[in-house]
């Protein structure tokens, strides 16, 4: 499961990556474009917690 999230704003973007990075369980959490918005994926298993930036 992914999915592209975005609240609005760079900076809220920002914060949200940090919470999701910080918090919860993902497979691949993506940082877009300078957080123009935030790619987030979980799979059912083992997740890797891969993170990157585009």
């Amino acid at each position: 499961q992914a999915a592209d999230i975005t609240v609005g704003s760079k900076e809220g973007n920002r914060r949200l990556f940090e919470i999701i990075r910080k918090e919860l369980p993902f497979d691949q959490l993506i940082d877009e474009k300078d957080f123009s918005w935030v790619h987030v994926s979980f799979r059912t298993g083992k997740n890797r917690k891969q993170v990157l930036k585009l």
